[in-house]
């Protein structure tokens, strides 16, 4: 039976207080009891007993919540969940998104204390110091609170609520595109065939004719080549780990799993590069094996680092300045936007490139070149001053979107 006692107060006037008696603690199997006081009156006090009483009856016994900052919840998502969900080097690149951008700017804030203005103030500052990667900052950080919701400890997202900053980045139409157009393309494979190792030339032409990724083509073996079949396997690619660690992993996606067919010209390149391959690794008295990579390091064989294939454009574009830039993955952009002017279908160039979402395939479709514009341009001027419908006048070709 708990009873109301009436005490005086530092000020001399008097209250009343009661302690309510709640059980067991299930967990850890100690007494929980809790303590009112500072009530005006013994009606105040009895009012007060009668509603716990009732919350206690209909409610049961709680744990008490501990407050927890945002990188508290964190660390507990991202180990309990995150880490069984994506593969190593997804995992430790998220890390050094969070640790980097995310952390230092709410990790020490009580997570039930971060508002929906502090999410937006924090992501207006994402969009204006780094436009280009913002969106993914702000999605990471929303997964946390997710988290959050999941286990009852938030009602709701606040990022969720926010209104997503727009930049001057997000579309410029004079921004150079990351790819070349077909005589760019040939004008480069030209140069690095005839100024540079063959093995430079053999990866960014194997790259350029068949949209691998840079992880996959670094993975590649001998083995991965069907020279009869005129095709290659993609099952692996290279990533980075913890602290730089080298990885062989299963591909991004599982549509990344692929076999793509490849012309005559990419196989007489790969056949030129494995004889001259041949007698480099015999001179350094390395066995050849139906295994052995594609790339490998020339001092042991071993996998290549992934910023070697950036550290060779780097030593192409200080020689050839008039060649405008684009990254080693542009090379993969440029097989599709050549696919598509070629007549590839939107269906074809997804299955090639091992896109998980035709989205991706579209996004990609979006930049046209330079030829392809002034095509459509040419296709419906003839259209207004001959009447010949879009694709007459320079011979119909298959629409890509089908």
């Amino acid at each position: 039976m708990t009873t109301i006692k009436k005490y005086i107060k530092k000020d001399g006037t008097p209250a009343f207080m009661f302690r309510k008696y709640l059980g067991i603690d299930p967990l850890t199997g100690k007494q929980r009891e809790t303590t009112r006081r500072g009530f005006s009156t013994m009606k105040e006090a009895k009012l007060a007993l009668a509603r716990l009483e009732i919350q206690f009856e209909e409610e049961g016994l709680k744990k008490s919540p501990k407050i927890q900052t945002y990188q508290n919840l964190f660390e507990n998502w991202f180990k309990l969940v995150y880490k069984s969900k994506v593969k190593e080097s997804t995992y430790w690149g998220t890390r050094f998104v969070f640790d980097k951008h995310i952390l230092p700017a709410i990790g020490s804030y009580r997570i039930d204390k971060i508002s929906v203005i502090d999410c937006q103030k924090q992501a207006n500052h994402w969009a204006e110091t780094s436009p280009k990667r913002y969106k993914r900052y702000i999605n990471y950080a929303g997964m946390v609170f997710d988290y959050g919701c999941s286990i009852g400890i938030l009602k709701e997202n606040p990022m969720k609520k926010i209104i997503l900053p727009t930049t001057n980045d997000d579309f410029n139409p004079n921004e150079l595109e990351n790819f070349y157009d077909r005589q760019r393309l040939i004008e480069f494979l030209d140069r690095m065939k005839n100024n540079f190792p063959f093995i430079r030339y053999t990866f960014f032409s194997l790259l350029a004719f068949t949209g691998l990724r840079k992880g996959e083509a670094l993975a590649l073996t001998w083995r991965d080549v069907d020279f009869k079949g005129k095709t290659i396997t993609i099952t692996k690619t290279q990533a980075v780990g913890k602290n730089g660690k080298l990885l062989v992993q299963t591909p991004k996606t599982k549509a990344s799993n692929r076999i793509i067919s490849i012309d005559d010209h990419t196989l007489d390149v790969l056949k030129e590069w494995r004889s001259i391959q041949s007698k480099n690794l015999e001179q350094l008295d390395f066995v050849p094996s139906i295994n052995q990579l594609i790339f490998s390091k020339i001092s042991d064989n071993s996998y290549m680092y992934p910023r070697t294939p950036l550290s060779w454009l780097d030593s192409f574009y200080i020689h050839n300045k008039d060649m405008p830039r684009i990254t080693v993955h542009g090379f993969r952009h440029t097989h599709a936007s050549l696919l598509f002017e070629a007549g590839a279908s939107m269906k074809q160039v997804q299955v090639r490139m091992g896109h998980s979402n035709i989205k991706t395939t579209m996004n990609v479709y979006t930049h046209v070149t330079k030829e392809s514009n002034e095509e459509t341009a040419l296709l419906f001027s003839d259209y207004m001053t001959k009447g010949k419908r879009l694709g007459q006048s320079l011979g119909q070709k298959k629409n890509p979107a089908q």
